[in-house]
């Protein structure tokens, strides 16, 4: 009860930080009270509506060695929140007449073989594609060789995405790397343009965002990049981050920029309508999956809520985003001390209903 009220407390005095600073001062030192206690380093932004101020608290190291502490602008690599921007560009690109969701995608791959032309770009999108995980059989066989990889996506997509789909496509869920391996090449063969480049001209830089990219091999050099570490904090846990995976899980960003790239998608005019709708309509019910993240309903009565729920693994980095596209109440968690996922979701849970109940 009293961890309760303490996020109550939290959220209530957020709501009128905009004007009243005093205020906005307790609801730090409440809210980094509840943050210590449930989730020992990294970055939460908590955000009542869209237009209200963010209220952000960082806690613990960004680098144990130097050490270097994280604070509000720490990067943090995002894992499969990398889908969900994806997800946003082949939608934009849709939006401009260049691809179509359910077209098949051997439309803009024909190298493939005539199989996979039961396979629409959504089927990739939601993971129900049926192609085989080719990628994490060859992870399995030669996982150094597969890391250390230099492919393209579009290079990757022809040696790992060629297999025949093996269960109809959309009639199961699959969370397979393959499928955004393939979407990376579509992505490429429809813009001309490598992975990385075109998402940051159809997304990141309309977003206006300044602090996310795509991290390669200097990640680790880059100014205010966190380090990701085991729970213990006694060795570093990072991820091989091969090219031909950039759709599914190398973006960087910092907690504000995840807010800002959600505004620009659901209340400003980077998509169309019709986009958006797709980017929120489920289209796996048991998982609760849309189009490269999860939808779900949170809350009751009139704090009812439809958010997006997009988490993100990748070695020890753990992160969250929530956001209602109705208002922009938004709680973001980034972490780099390998925290369960369970408790994450635990965290975020509590305080967007917090944040929803008190307005």
């Amino acid at each position: 009860m009293r961890r309760r009220l303490l996020i109550a407390a939290a959220v209530l005095a957020l709501g009128g930080c905009a004007s009243t600073p005093p205020q906005q001062d307790k609801a730090t030192e409440l809210a980094a009270g509840k943050f210590k206690t449930a989730q020992q380093d990294g970055v939460l932004l908590l955000r009542p509506a869209r237009g209200a101020t963010s209220l952000v608290t960082a806690r613990g190291q960004a680098r144990i060695e130097q050490p270097l502490a994280n604070e509000a602008h720490t990067r943090f690599l995002v894992g499969s929140i990398s889908k969900w921007i994806t997800t946003v560009a082949v939608l934009r690109l849709m939006d401009q007449g260049r691809i179509e969701l359910d077209s098949p995608i051997t439309a803009y791959l024909p190298e493939l073989p005539r199989e996979s032309g039961r396979v629409t770009v959504r089927h990739l999108l939601s993971n129900t594609s049926g192609i085989p995980n080719g990628l994490a059989q060859a992870l399995k066989q030669d996982r150094a060789a597969t890391e250390s990889s230099t492919l393209t996506p579009s290079q990757g997509a022809l040696r790992y995405g060629a297999g025949a789909p093996i269960f109809e496509p959309g009639a199961k869920f699959d969370y397979s790397f393959t499928n955004w391996v393939l979407v990376g090449a579509i992505v490429e063969k429809v813009t001309g343009e490598p992975f990385q480049q075109a998402v940051a001209r159809l997304v990141l830089q309309p977003a206006g965002v300044r602090d996310t990219g795509f991290a390669g091999e200097t990640w680790t050099s880059l100014p205010q990049a966190a380090l990701a570490y085991d729970k213990q904090k006694a060795k570093r846990k990072m991820s091989a981050m091969p090219p031909m995976v950039a759709a599914s899980g190398t973006v960087y960003s910092t907690a504000a920029d995840l807010v800002a790239i959600a505004d620009a998608v659901y209340a400003g005019d980077l998509l169309s309508n019709k986009s958006r709708a797709e980017l929120l309509t489920v289209q796996h019910a048991e998982e609760n999956y849309a189009l490269g993240g999860r939808v779900r309903e949170v809350g009751s009565g009139a704090a009812k809520r439809r958010v997006i729920w997009n988490g993100g693994v990748i070695g020890g980095y753990k992160t969250l985003l929530v956001y209602a596209p109705v208002d922009g109440a938004a709680v973001v968690l980034l972490n780099n001390t390998d925290i369960d996922q369970s408790d994450q979701n635990k965290l975020a849970e509590a305080l967007l209903d917090e944040l929803l109940q008190a307005r």
